[in-house]
């Protein structure tokens, strides 16, 4: 703040200050009493006397006039870090837990451990609904291949060199999380059956026997105009030749396929949003096993207690010798 701006917001209080000081020593000749002086500028004596003991503590300095910033004082209240805030507001939600549980919960795992009052106000600067604030009720199936997970993506022309429609069809295991992913060309049931037996083969191959695959009600996936179209449906014949069982998502709710809906979060995340434009079928191809490949074998995931799902599988096999 330079000088003219300094006087011009201090000069109303500096002209008042002085006049106090000449009616504390009876040589004003407007004003007999402070009272007076008060009822005059429409103030309270008690400002007169903060603001005076301010300038008289500053040598008469015009700045110590100026207004002084509100809020908490430096190092009163600890303050935690937006991370920080995530995680209180993450186990809060996820677990239920209330500020005394937190507060045992992050014991030396933060930077500074914030006090039970720090998480409670935590809690009051993000509110939750009552929807939210439950917890959130998480299911695994007991062992691979008891519940497949399978959707279709559509990916944008732009990624393409020939400007033309692709798809991604995308299966994970309930279980181990292992997921499979195959570039299609068009998002018929033609294309998705063919996709779905190169699944099966590569679960095979990693030792799961795919006994159930939950998918959506799309037209790729199944029919609901007769029981005679849905028998002869492409992909449901090829599930009741290979033995697996299809069960159906309710219909526009996508969380009960979640699994699937969120590996399609990491996939744009981690591999098509990286990828360059242009693509062609075999290079995009290649960028998908290089990302599947990390994704199994060495991407740590949250819902398996930050394991790979090569590890989740290698436990089952452990377990069973």
């Amino acid at each position: 703040m330079n000088n003219s701006t300094v006087w011009a917001v201090t000069s109303k209080w500096i002209s008042i200050l002085e006049e106090y000081e000449k009616v504390k020593a009876g040589q004003s000749p407007l004003f007999t009493t402070v009272n007076d002086l008060c009822l005059a500028y429409h103030i309270h004596r008690k400002d007169i006397r903060k603001y005076y003991e301010r300038w008289i503590k500053s040598g008469k300095d015009r700045s110590a006039l100026l207004p002084h910033t509100r809020g908490p004082k430096p190092g009163k209240h600890k303050l935690l870090s937006k991370e920080e805030e995530r995680i209180i507001i993450k186990i809060h939600r996820r677990l239920g837990a209330n500020e005394f549980e937190i507060f045992e919960m992050l014991k030396s795992r933060f930077r500074l451990h914030p006090s039970v009052s720090t998480i409670y106000r935590t809690f009051k600067r993000y509110p939750l609904n009552k929807k939210r604030s439950k917890p959130i009720k998480r299911y695994v199936k007991r062992y691979p291949g008891e519940l497949l997970h399978a959707d279709t993506y559509q990916l944008a022309k732009a990624m393409m060199l020939n400007r033309q429609r692709y798809y991604l069809f995308g299966i994970v295991d309930d279980y181990s999380r292992l997921a499979f992913l195959e570039l299609i060309t068009a998002n018929t049931a033609a294309e998705v059956t063919k996709a779905f037996f190169h699944s099966v083969r590569y679960f095979l191959a990693h030792g799961i026997r795919p006994e159930r695959v939950m998918t959506d009600n799309g037209v790729e996936f199944t029919t609901f105009t007769s029981q005679k179209a849905k028998k002869t449906h492409f992909f449901e014949t090829m599930l009741n030749i290979v033995g697996i069982q299809h069960i159906y998502t309710r219909p526009y709710h996508p969380q009960t396929n979640g699994k699937v809906e969120r590996f399609w979060k990491i996939v744009n995340r981690e591999c098509i949003f990286h990828a360059k434009l242009g693509q062609t079928p075999i290079s995009l191809s290649e960028e998908l096993n290089n990302f599947l490949y990390s994704y199994n074998y060495e991407r740590r995931h949250g819902g398996l207690n930050y394991t790979t799902p090569l590890d989740r599988l290698r436990l089952v096999t452990e377990s069973l010798k």
